[in-house]
């Protein structure tokens, strides 16, 4: 994705571009090799419901390796209930109380105390009428609506809270409760039919924030009514494709990036490296396009530590673990060593090229910040549906990117992504596919949605 400053300041090219349009360009390469992280302390019956929570932002995913099925602690639970107060202010309704923890530092938080502070959490605002609990007792309530699990007699509310089960209740009401207000990311979404198939294309943005979940229901009831999931390309599907890619992304003669780039643009990516704390040398052993897709990707974000959160929220990753957590077939539009010739295969005077211009970019703070904003705005517009205003944005900021880097990521690439959808469409008998690709490839003009109304398709968009 590209993002427009102003006329007289340099574009990030290759990496924010990348990122809406080639999968593999979000895999955080300075990360890829390091150790394993240590395995999350984490039940089996709390995935589905940390699936969805961990993208709200009501908890830092750093708690799955700190004491997660132990009794919550007066920090974590303060935290938490205030965070997820914070969220459910996005549901626009007016706040009519305070926020009350309930919580008593010198005892131990029992699940008791858990629910009734949440239930606090939404009943500050002014609820609709599909919303107001229609019980007084908070546990009563939040059983109704599929909150709290169990029996009344094996709820164990006065049992210790654990920091699992504070973060599970809060996901779970943040999820019902924009579903039952009709709240939520719409997306940019469209829908096709011929005979018995249908297609839900859904455009993607491959760094997600917490602005960007919940999804809207209608989104959900869509993906969740497909026989299979359709991406760009399959990051979990293949471990020898992806080592493929991995080898397309260093030197193999014993070389280093300095041996194949200027001078003064290898100090130029020192001073960048030491501005966003990256230790000097860490890109040493990786080829210019992915030094301009990793750093291009870093900055937008507060600091590179954050980069793997932001990933993990993006929306082909989420919904990819969706499918597998629901047995629903995952196909690919490329696959992996497709993107992985496509990026790699850049002349080595075009990578470098590319990587001074973002360097330049990246060495003005007032450019990234501007930057990083763009980014912010284009996420938001990508949540609220807007289509025009996500299409005039991308469209122009497409423009000023040099037509080899364009070439590379549309044209051909969205003629075979129209061709291969054109084929699921024709097909025989019924069937329904949940398709989720770059964002780009659907709101330019001229690319894959324009391409199927020109093969005679009734293209409808779900959303503005």
């Amino acid at each position: 994705m590209v993002y427009l400053l102003n006329k007289n300041t340099l574009r990030l090219t290759a990496g924010a571009l990348l990122a809406s349009s080639v999968l593999l360009a979000n895999v955080p390469i300075t990360k890829a090799n390091e150790a394993a992280p240590p395995i999350p302390d984490i039940s089996a019956w709390s995935i589905p419901a940390l699936h969805e929570g961990e993208k709200y932002g009501i908890y830092p995913l750093e708690w799955y390796y700190d004491g997660f099925r132990k009794p919550i602690t007066d920090e974590k639970y303060s935290a938490l209930i205030e965070a997820t107060g914070q969220k459910l202010a996005g549901l626009g309704f007016a706040k009519t109380g305070t926020l009350e923890t309930g919580a008593a530092s010198s005892k131990t938080i029992n699940r008791g105390q858990l629910v009734k502070a949440l239930y606090n959490a939404l009943a500050q605002y002014d609820l609709p009428a599909e919303l107001k609990a229609s019980s007084a007792d908070a546990a009563q309530y939040f059983q109704q609506i599929g909150v709290l699990k169990g029996s009344g007699k094996s709820l164990g509310l006065d049992q210790p809270a654990t920091v699992e089960q504070a973060a599970v209740l809060a996901s779970r009401l943040v999820e019902y409760a924009f579903a039952a207000a009709d709240k939520g990311a719409k997306g940019l979404m469209w829908k096709v039919t011929h005979g018995g198939n249908t297609l839900y294309l859904l455009g993607s943005i491959h760094i997600g924030s917490p602005a960007m979940y919940p999804m809207h229901p209608s989104v959900k009831e869509a993906f969740n009514s497909s026989d299979s999931l359709w991406l760009e390309a399959n990051l979990q599907s293949d471990p020898a494709a992806m080592q493929y890619y991995m080898n397309k992304t260093t030197f193999n003669d014993n070389s280093t990036i300095k041996d194949h780039i200027a001078p003064e643009t290898y100090q130029k990516l020192v001073d960048v490296s030491k501005q966003m704390g990256i230790p000097e040398g860490a890109y040493d052993s990786y080829k210019p396009w992915v030094v301009s897709n990793d750093l291009s990707l870093a900055s937008l974000v507060e600091s590179p530590d954050q980069l793997a959160q932001a990933a993990s929220s993006g929306i082909d990753l989420y919904f990819t673990t969706s499918a597998m957590m629901n047995e629903m077939p995952i196909k690919e539009l490329e696959g992996i060593k497709f993107q992985a010739d496509l990026l790699s295969g850049v002349p080595a005077a075009d990578q470098e090229k590319e990587l001074n211009k973002l360097l330049d970019l990246l060495l003005s703070p007032e450019a990234v910040k501007q930057s990083a904003e763009q980014f912010k705005r284009m996420q938001q517009l990508w949540t609220d549906g807007n289509l025009t205003d996500f299409s005039g944005i991308f469209s122009e900021s497409s423009e000023s990117t040099s037509s080899g880097l364009s070439s590379r990521l549309f044209g051909e690439r969205d003629k075979n992504m129209a061709a291969k959808l054109d084929e699921l469409l024709k097909q025989p008998g019924e069937s329904t596919s949940f398709v989720v690709v770059g964002a780009g490839h659907f709101a330019q003009k001229g690319m894959v949605i324009d391409l199927l109304k020109e093969k005679g398709y009734n293209v409808e968009f779900l959303g503005e």
